[in-house]
């Protein structure tokens, strides 16, 4: 396959120049559904009527946070009649022994603002938080703010980027939607924390964009979590179909704001007298979510499985002792997902000029299901033998790159199709010189031949795949296409 024309090559970015984007999308993009329990479906359209523009002086401050918690309730699990197939493979609630893993600390301080009627999938909107960062780190680039080093991701499945950083030994993160990147460098500039409280040196946004929440949709749709409990037809949890069921206390407010930014799409059924939503999480449009009252309790599962299905897996769900949990959970975890079965093949492998080790295998995502793409494992800083991280890539025919920020770290993974022995892979990372690596033949069985290349610095970068006849075949990034 040959690619005629590569996509628009993209200016890469510094303080003074834009990036990957020029535009901000002028038309609305539209994502897949999440739920929330209180709504019907009109409720996707955001209610968002907030009277007048705040007045920017030197900083703008936020007001002190609303009463966003009505105190916790106590733990208790509720659980599925286990579905054919999964098997409990997680129970936890807050203050148990061996929770640890749990994320039941009351959510760090965040606030939404957003252009008027904006909602998750329309208009524009970003969210400033403390104390969270996001972790995927695929689709990615670094670059240096004001001393300060920012990951951004773009998610093409939900169309928003993502940022994480550490400002004045603060770890924080931004989630926008409908901003280009040269703009949220100058907001990354512009944020800052006193004590608790989020401020502004510049106020730039304040144009067009109101203080709509303060807390992430994101996180108060699931209000503050007391227990949950796992499902899963294999492990680890991530690569194969799962759900999990939360509980929380009736504490979520502005409910109509949160709902339309954190869902779309949703949809109502019933579960005994109660009504329930179902639909898309949009900031994972992978992940489906139900959600409903039973009393003071907010029941929320969420899952990789289609709407119908969890909302018949909902029709079974219940309240049940902590000890009868415990022992469900004894009785047998899940077993390992199949492309856990299917040794890696290596890449590369070697050492970095920081000292760490360099290696990179691949593997198919699963051995029983043709064309469900790749496992890359990626060695990370403290990894003996063998390559902690797993990421997985885009399934397809066409060329792919995948890029991934981690540890310090900018990787840049290539597959081609067999066919097209002989591509290299180009990466031109801002101010360095470039790095060319040829694709190879790492497993006579597997349909694709592989590259990586990784560089240390916290620079932008653009990579492209040129075939042996010098066309290129592939391009990132692919969301530096102006938006029609």
């Amino acid at each position: 396959m040959k690619v005629d024309q590569p996509p628009e090559i993209v200016e890469i970015l510094d303080d003074d120049n834009s990036t990957f984007n020029a535009h901000v999308a002028d038309t609305p993009r539209r994502l897949p559904i999440v739920s929330s329990r209180w709504f019907g479906p009109a409720v996707a359209i955001a209610l968002l009527t907030v009277a007048g523009f705040v007045v920017v002086s030197s900083s703008i401050e936020s007001d002190p946070p609303g009463a966003s918690s009505q105190g916790l309730i106590a733990p208790q699990y509720y659980v599925a009649d286990t579905p054919p197939g999964f098997a409990m493979f997680m129970a936890e609630a807050r203050g148990e022994v061996g929770s640890d893993r749990a994320d039941f600390a009351p959510a760090g301080e965040a606030e939404l603002w957003a252009t008027p009627d904006a909602t998750a999938t329309t208009g524009s909107w970003f969210v400033v938080s403390k104390g969270g960062q996001h972790a995927t780190g695929r689709n990615s680039y670094r670059m240096i703010i004001n001393g300060t080093e920012v990951v951004f991701e773009h998610d093409p499945a939900s169309g928003q980027t993502r940022l994480s950083f550490t400002k004045d030994g603060q770890d924080m993160a931004i989630t926008a939607f409908g901003w280009i990147d040269r703009q949220l460098v100058r907001l990354v500039k512009s944020v800052n924390t006193d004590d608790s409280t989020i401020r502004f040196s510049d106020g730039f946004f304040t144009s067009d964009h109101r203080r709509i929440l303060q807390a992430d949709p994101a996180v108060a749709l699931f209000g503050e979590p007391v227990a949950r409990v796992g499902y899963a037809t294999g492990l680890p949890a991530e690569l194969a179909d799962s759900f999990t069921i939360t509980v929380a206390g009736d504490n979520v407010t502005d409910e109509i704001q949160v709902a339309s930014f954190a869902l779309t799409d949703t949809t109502t059924f019933s579960i005994g007298d109660v009504r329930a939503i179902v639909g898309r999480w949009a900031a994972d449009p992978s992940l489906t979510v139900a959600q409903w009252h039973d009393g003071d309790r907010l029941i929320s599962m969420q899952g990789s499985l289609e709407p119908s299905r969890l909302e018949t897996i909902a029709q079974t769900v219940h309240p049940r002792p902590t000890a009868q949990v415990r022992s469900q959970l004894e009785a047998g975890a899940p077993p390992a997902v199949p492309a856990l079965q299917t040794q890696p093949n290596t890449v590369v492998a070697g050492a970095l000029s920081d000292g760490g080790n360099w290696d990179i295998q691949v593997s198919p995502r699963s051995s029983s299901e043709a064309g469900a793409g790749y496992l890359w494992w990626i060695g990370q800083p403290g990894d003996s033998t063998t390559p902690s991280e797993t990421r997985p890539s885009v399934a397809g025919d066409a060329p792919g790159i995948d890029t991934f920020v981690e540890h310090g770290r900018t990787y840049v993974l290539a597959r081609i199709p067999r066919s097209m022995d002989g591509a290299e892979l180009h990466v031109a990372p801002t101010g360095l010189p470039s790095i060319v690596t040829r694709l190879r033949d790492v497993d006579p069985a597997l349909a694709d031949e592989f590259a990586a290349s990784v560089f240390l610095q916290p620079v932008p970068f653009t990579a492209r795949i040129i075939d042996a006849n010098g066309t290129t075949v592939a391009f990132w990034p692919t969301f530096g296409r102006v938006q029609s």
